[in-house]
């Protein structure tokens, strides 16, 4: 039933594109990524997801339509796929489903999507987000997922690059508990800057700062993290990147300084065109003195439409 209903979805999509006009307009995109991934202990095998890739393989649709005045609607549903298997997760489209409304004041969105705390992390990440970056390995995104169901956020216009969003979820729609989280971030020249933070109703705040500077042909990055939600704790990143030519390389250092815990990440990405990348990646998942560290390293490839 699933399958049928994705690929419904899919034809009405595809319909609604082909009825676009000049003031409304549906896309459909996506990312298809696998990777040969041996973690220690484990056989070869092929990857097709978190963390063995470099981005998680997904099919969307987005759409904006003028309203005139300077004022758009839009609406985003983006289903996450496993390109091992061809199978979707069991809430279709979990990766986003909202709807927006935007203009020179700013854009109000409503549903699920990506929470401003991910988004204060992206605004400095050296690693694009990928999926093996350390920073969420060992502190996620301010202590938490990087998704909201039922968020009512805000975000801001620029203002001579500083801008900002606040996410709220009711008590109504998660359990009894309210969530208050937002971001501040700072863009300007070789400088990037992203504070995140997040408040649980009646329990734990978290927190987190980072920075990305531009020194000539090297880009490095540094962020401290103060987070108690799902066992996390106080730590650090430093992390450094560069471009070879056409290839683009990183090192990104993590460390927990309460678990006594450190990951490592070394990244390296050779474009084959502008949609279409190979990737070389060594991670390592430290687990503290309690337990021996996790070791993987994947060789995947990449294609966006």
């Amino acid at each position: 039933m699933q399958k049928h209903t994705f690929a419904l979805a899919t034809v009405a999509a595809l319909s609604l594109a082909s009825a676009a006009h000049a003031q409304s307009a549906v896309q459909l995109y996506g990312v298809v990524d696998l990777s040969l991934a041996k973690v220690s202990g484990k056989s070869l095998k092929l990857g097709g997801a978190a963390p063995l890739t470099n981005g998680s393989s997904r099919i969307g649709y987005r759409g904006t339509e003028d309203l005139g005045g300077g004022m758009k609607a839009s609406f985003n549903l983006e289903a996450q796929i496993d390109p091992t298997s061809g199978a979707t997760q069991t809430a279709m489209f979990s990766r986003a489903a909202n709807l927006s409304l935007s203009g020179g004041f700013g854009a109000v969105k409503l549903g699920r999507t990506l929470t401003p705390s991910y988004g204060g992390f992206r605004a400095w990440d050296l690693s694009g987000a990928a999926n093996y970056n350390v920073v969420s390995s060992q502190f996620k995104f301010a202590g938490l997922d990087s998704r909201n169901s039922s968020e009512i956020s805000y975000s801001s216009p620029s203002f001579n690059g500083l801008s900002f969003s606040l996410g709220h979820i009711l008590k109504a729609d998660n359990k009894g508990v309210a969530k208050n989280d937002l971001n501040v971030i700072y863009k300007s020249g070789n400088l990037s800057a992203g504070l995140s933070y997040n408040h649980l109703s009646g329990g734990s705040s978290n927190q987190a700062l980072g920075a990305s500077y531009q020194f000539g042909g090297v880009r490095v990055a540094a962020s401290l993290h103060d987070v108690v939600s799902a066992g996390k704790g106080k730590g650090f990143t430093l992390g450094a990147s560069t471009q070879v030519g056409p290839v683009a390389l990183l090192i990104d250092w993590a460390r927990d300084t309460e678990a006594h815990d450190s990951d490592l990440l070394l990244d390296a990405r050779y474009p084959l065109s502008k949609r279409t990348m190979v990737y070389a990646a060594h991670i390592r998942n430290g687990k503290g003195k309690a337990a021996t560290d996790v070791n993987s390293t994947v060789l995947g490839i990449r294609h966006n439409f």
